[in-house]
């Protein structure tokens, strides 16, 4: 029985190892737990900052992005109470300017900046915006390349968007920007990332911005294209472009605008004379209703993949055209 009782109470040399086992565990595990939430943390400021430093003013002043100037111009324009508005794409942006609309028509005339990618991003915020807070006009013009007049149905991954989600995080309510993140979460989980990826982009292409600002207030919404390359001849119009010639969202849109105070007109812009030309003026524009687009060599156009931009000394001539052509519709404001 005696030793029984020295057997059982013999200490085994394991005992100590197993003692230490829990307290080693239990540092490494609090040594994990403290380098994820500094790597969550460094994260979430690097996610945090754009978000933030977006919606300031030296942002909006200092910004990368091309298009970030004249897309926040649309909500800080000084122009009150326009007689007309013109509202599209990069095509009115680059290619008509409002100030010699205005000298031509003897009203005020305004364009409200826009991409393709802003306004799949924003659809008619700044036209709502402007509204809002001004009378309406007589005359609201929109003004799009022939494959941009259904954008509010194009997918998000057909197209860059970038640029609209920067001006909504700059310009956009707290509900403007739920609901876009409600429907577009991925987009707007990748917000930050791709506000540096933009500003790298840009800063290796040393893209200018100089002059941007000026020349918005001068012309009420038009800047210089600055791209210096030429559209080569004879080109050909990708099928990706003419597959995409639809009108349904803009037609909506204009109609949602038309009222007794304000009347509506479609343009479509310009296009070069591709060798299947053809096959996008076969299509119909009366449907909007629209006239056919002005057919220009493509040496006109800068070579970009959407084959609509058109160089600087084009603008003149194109904007003289649009102004005979909307001329009778105001005629009522007309002095």
């Amino acid at each position: 029985m005696a030793v029984s009782m020295q057997s059982t109470e013999r200490p085994t040399s394991a005992e100590p190892a197993t003692a230490a086992e829990p307290s080693s565990s239990i540092k490494g595990r609090r040594e994990l737990t403290r380098y994820l939430l500094n790597v969550l943390l460094v994260v979430s400021v690097l996610y945090i900052i754009p978000l933030t430093i977006v919606r300031t003013d030296a942002y909006q002043h200092r910004s990368l992005s091309f298009y970030s100037r004249p897309l926040n111009y649309a909500f800080q324009t000084p122009v009150k109470d326009a007689d007309v508005i013109l509202f599209g794409d990069s095509t009115v942006l680059l290619g008509v300017d409002p100030s010699q609309m205005s000298s031509d028509l003897g009203v005020e005339v305004l364009n409200l900046p826009n991409t393709r990618g802003s306004l799949m991003v924003n659809d008619d915020l700044t036209l709502r915006r402007y509204l809002s807070h001004n009378r309406p006009p007589k005359l609201i013009v929109f003004y799009f390349a022939p494959w941009d007049f259904d954008y509010g149905n194009t997918p998000f991954d057909a197209i860059p968007v970038f640029e609209g989600e920067e001006v909504l995080a700059a310009q956009g309510t707290f509900k403007e920007i739920s609901s876009f993140a409600r429907w577009h979460p991925s987009d707007a989980a990748l917000f930050s990332l791709r506000l540096y990826a933009d500003s790298w982009e840009f800063l290796m292409h040393k893209v200018s911005h100089q002059g941007q600002e000026g020349t918005l207030a001068a012309t009420h919404g038009h800047i210089e294209n600055t791209d210096p390359s030429v559209l080569a001849s004879p080109c050909t119009f990708p099928p990706l472009l003419l597959d995409n010639i639809r009108f349904d969202w803009v037609k909506a849109l204009g109609e949602k605008y038309a009222s007794p105070q304000t009347r509506v007109l479609y343009f479509v812009a310009p296009v070069p004379s591709c060798t299947n030309v053809s096959a996008l003026l076969n299509h119909r524009y009366d449907a909007l209703p629209a006239a056919l687009p002005v057919v220009l060599p493509p040496e006109t156009f800068v070579r970009d993949i959407r084959y609509i931009h058109t160089h600087p000394d084009t603008v003149p001539q194109i904007t003289r055209s649009l102004s005979d052509s909307v001329r009778s519709a105001i005629a009522p404001v007309t002095k």
